[in-house]
């Protein structure tokens, strides 16, 4: 079961006693939030369950303040919030891990940023401060993302803040929607450069935003729209690991 809600404007002095507000709200629920499978698995194992399992490497998103941002690009990524937990700052290997069926077409299951090669032994629930009713939602519940148009995306806040800039400039010029003025060739020219696991449309794409040296990684996202939850993984010692985005629960789901 997913839940989310909206983003609203804020003041910055606000959203700061706000984000503390609601860190101190997720500190003391995180554990119930706490991913149960393990999502490196994805990207190490030849075989979840009864599926085969294959990895995507996608390039590298650059991530110069730390913050970041997974959303619907064509719907969500002008004012999407960023999540409460920070990255290291960098350009980082983008991954994604998918599941092979003659049945149902091969699907990206899992998708990751990462920061190391150390293993995670826990996964925390990304927030962004915008949950509702965290004190009394269940252990089967989880806040996400919501994705309306069967594609996910990752960027930093930068990213974000050029993107809007840029996407102004394309609307003043008359451009009518972003799949159309922006993502809907660059993905068909991915399907022709790495046509390996996408179909015909394209199903992921390197975004690098025009005169920037940031970018914005987009993806199809899994079964496609709903909502889907963030993990943050850390190793033993505590020290980040890896950011994932969670399309489907392979043995769950394909059973």
């Amino acid at each position: 079961m997913g839940l989310f809600d909206k983003f609203k404007k804020k003041s910055e002095p606000v959203k700061e006693k706000r984000n503390s507000e609601w860190q101190e709200i997720y500190e003391r629920n995180k554990e119930k939030f706490r991913c149960k499978i393990d999502l490196e698995s994805y990207f190490t194992e030849k075989k979840i369950g009864k599926m085969e399992v294959d990895i995507l490497d996608i390039g590298e998103v650059n991530l110069p303040t730390g913050k970041i941002i997974a959303c619907d690009p064509l719907v969500e990524l002008g004012e999407e919030k960023t999540y409460l937990q920070k990255t290291p700052i960098g350009k980082f290997s983008v991954k994604i891990a998918v599941v092979l069926s003659k049945d149902y077409g091969n699907r990206y299951a899992c998708v990751k940023v990462e920061f190391n090669k150390n293993k995670p032994v826990v996964y925390e629930l990304a927030i962004t401060g915008n949950a509702k009713k965290m004190e009394e939602a269940e252990e089967d519940e989880f806040y996400g993302f919501c994705v309306d148009a069967g594609m996910g995306c990752i960027a930093d806040k930068k990213s974000q803040y050029e993107y809007s800039n840029y996407w102004n400039k394309l609307e003043k010029e008359g451009a009518d929607n972003p799949y159309d003025d922006i993502f809907e060739e660059l993905l068909a020219e991915s399907f022709k450069k790495f046509p390996k696991y996408q179909r015909d449309m394209g199903d992921w794409a390197n975004f690098i935003i025009p005169d920037t040296d940031l970018n914005i990684l987009i993806f199809a996202s899994g079964w496609g729209d709903g909502y889907y939850p963030c993990y943050f993984g850390y190793d033993e010692k505590g020290e980040l690991c890896g950011f994932y985005i969670h399309f489907i629960d392979i043995e769950k789901e394909y059973e």
